[in-house]
């Protein structure tokens, strides 16, 4: 429930696709208990990721964490029956071959952006 975490959680366009968020996850105290955007998602200890994910039927998990946390965050969701993973840590997770990962890199977005506008601009 950092920065990019409190982000995704306030972003509203995730309903026009049917997809709800229904819980986050810090190792803050200071913020665990608390509920982030306007869908009010409580946020919860790191450790009952796989036990509440279990428990609610969640298919489908987001990692935006630090990069030493990422693989954990990654096995945790694994273990608690998470299908398939959005990964914003630069970070290739070891995750089963049954699991699906998307993998979001937005520096190398950016890079790839840059670049293409870079080659556009020499043209003109």
């Amino acid at each position: 429930a950092g920065s990019l975490g409190r982000a995704l959680l306030s972003y509203g366009g995730f309903k026009s696709y049917g997809i709800n968020i229904a819980a986050a996850f810090d190792v803050d105290g200071g913020i665990v208990g608390s509920e982030i955007g306007p869908g009010k998602i409580r946020v919860f200890e790191t450790s009952l990721i796989s036990s509440l994910c279990r428990r609610l039927n969640i298919h489908i998990g987001i990692i935006a964490v630090p990069p030493d946390q990422a693989q954990l965050v990654c096995d945790r969701m694994v273990a608690g029956g998470i299908l398939a993973i959005w990964n914003f840590v630069p970070v290739r997770l070891a995750a089963p071959n049954d699991i699906l990962v998307q993998n979001e890199d937005m520096a190398a977005s950016l890079a790839l952006l840059s670049k293409h506008l870079r080659e556009r601009m020499l043209k003109v």
